[in-house]
């Protein structure tokens, strides 16, 4: 049995309170919830939530008693940033869906040489949109954080080869395969991974990222398409984070 609907704000705080337009929306058009029903208030940037009773409803907004705040119930075991080479729209769409299900802590859009997509000016609020919208649906208290679209040098510099960060060059070619080395790290220990587009990481790509101290490793004979790899990868970290 489902719980009570999970409402996505910008902020949770104890007491009488209205709900912005979207999330008024959402509660009594889209759910057609009454006076007296139940839902849980989350913060997706603060990972905390709270239970909320409805006390009123008008054309335009839900007001709402709040209960005391408290963290967020379910949280990823880890940190993980996924730096994911662009490609069609509505593949990077699925991807930051199921990287938002799967755990991801930071999505980071790259431009590959290969890449098929380039992103338009203002992607990553709509990725990010995306995000919070997966997060209530599978019960996530947060939302990982979406940069916007960079370089792939840059991105590895920045997110994948930081101090207390283990990184991996996701490459079909490498002989050193994923699961052996992911086994070998404590759950404590944050990861990223990088992973190319359709045509893969062009040579010098793979050499920026061993550079940057990354690893490069393969997921196994098959070749997966970029979105399945977002997938296949972050599975893996979750049942070994467990």
């Amino acid at each position: 049995m489902r719980g009570p609907l999970r409402v996505p704000v910008a902020r949770v705080e104890a007491g009488p309170s209205i709900l912005d337009e979207d999330a008024s929306r959402y509660v009594a058009r889209v759910h057609r919830k009454r006076l007296g029903d139940r839902v849980v208030l989350f913060d997706p940037d603060r990972a905390i939530e709270a239970d909320a009773e409805i006390t009123a409803i008008d054309r335009a907004s839900v007001a709402v008693v709040v209960e005391a705040p408290r963290a967020a119930t379910f949280l990823p075991a880890r940190r993980v940033t996924l730096l994911q080479a662009t490609c069609k729209s509505d593949k990077f769409d699925a991807i930051v869906r199921d990287a938002t299900e799967l755990g991801a802590s930071r999505v980071v859009p790259i431009n590959a040489e290969r890449s098929v997509g380039r992103p338009a000016d203002g992607r990553a609020a709509r990725w990010r949109r995306i995000a919070v919208e997966a997060a209530r649906q599978c019960g996530r208290g947060d939302a990982p954080a979406i940069s916007s679209p960079m370089e792939l040098v840059e991105a590895v510099q920045l997110f994948a080869s930081g101090e207390g960060v283990n990184g991996f060059c996701l490459d079909p070619a490498a002989d050193t395969p994923l699961g052996p080395a992911l086994r070998r790290l404590g759950p404590e220990v944050e990861l990223a991974f990088v992973v190319g587009p359709e045509g893969g990481l062009s040579p010098a790509e793979i050499e920026a990222c061993t550079s940057a101290g990354l690893a490069r490793v393969s997921f196994g004979p098959l070749t997966l398409r970029a979105e399945t790899v977002c997938a296949a990868v972050l599975g893996a970290v979750v049942l070994l984070s467990r």
